[in-house]
């Protein structure tokens, strides 16, 4: 059995959407349970003011992950690197996000 690494995630499920482990600040993703198109996750996302979904990527609101953590400085670091790497969205506002679909 191949271990998962643990990171801070965004868990979508059944039309709920919250933020998970969120002391691992080490990587970053989007889990989705069931089969949603993009154009669903995006709607759910935008409804729940989490963020959106464009070109295969999810945007997580930053003011989203920064309320959820409880290691504000290590979520500043988490919020400069995606900075450093292009990671965000024009508006420095969104942390971009892979999507991981669960069945």
């Amino acid at each position: 059995m191949i271990q998962e690494r643990k990171a801070m995630y965004v868990l979508v499920d059944n039309g709920r959407v919250s933020v998970r482990d969120v002391d691992n600040l080490k990587a970053f993703h989007v889990e989705v349970t069931g089969d949603i198109a993009d154009s669903e996750l995006d709607e759910l996302l935008r409804l729940r003011n989490y963020g959106y979904v464009s070109g295969g990527s999810a945007f997580i609101s930053v003011a989203r992950v920064r309320e959820s953590a409880t290691d504000v400085d290590g979520v500043a670091a988490m919020v400069d690197y995606a900075q450093s790497k292009g990671w965000v969205d024009d508006d420095g506002e969104a942390l971009q996000a892979h999507i991981v679909r669960r069945q």
